[in-house]
């Protein structure tokens, strides 16, 4: 039996208003078919969207990727974790998340990636006059395989 492995999905988005991680292979490239992955993601005073999205397709296209239900409060809404996760009680500074959370998800997927979003952020901040320290970052995220 092989052993599982950890990858580096992303680490140090800084402040960039929206990233795309690289694709990364799904478990059965492992050798595993059990389709049992776990994500965790670390993150400093972050205000935001952390998500994964997942593709059967071996040459994925933009309109391939789907995402991944995430979001522990259930909201269907939005399939990603939404940064904080307690509004009115955040945990690092200027109103965002400082700490890590880990998701255990099940799905055979081609490739996965993660991603940080801040689209849903309403009203949107005038990016000509914002302070880009004030939304936080993910500093990394793994996944085990």
């Amino acid at each position: 039996m092989a052993i599982r492995k950890s990858v580096l999905m992303m680490s140090n988005t800084g402040t960039q208003w929206n990233v795309i991680g690289e694709q990364v292979r799904g478990n059965a490239y492992y050798g595993y078919t059990d389709g049992i992955h776990t994500v965790q993601v670390v993150y400093q005073n972050f205000v935001g969207g952390f998500g994964l999205q997942a593709t059967l397709s071996l040459d994925p296209l933009p309109e391939d990727w789907f995402w991944i239900r995430l979001n522990p409060t259930g909201d269907v809404r939005t399939p990603f974790i939404v940064f904080p996760i307690e509004p009115l009680a955040p945990t690092g500074e200027n109103g965002g998340d400082t700490g890590s959370i880990a998701a255990t998800f099940i799905g055979n997927f081609t490739y996965i990636r993660a991603v940080v979003t801040r689209e849903y952020i309403q009203p949107p901040p005038d990016h000509s006059n914002w302070q880009t320290w004030q939304w936080g970052q993910v500093d990394k995220v793994m996944l085990s395989l």
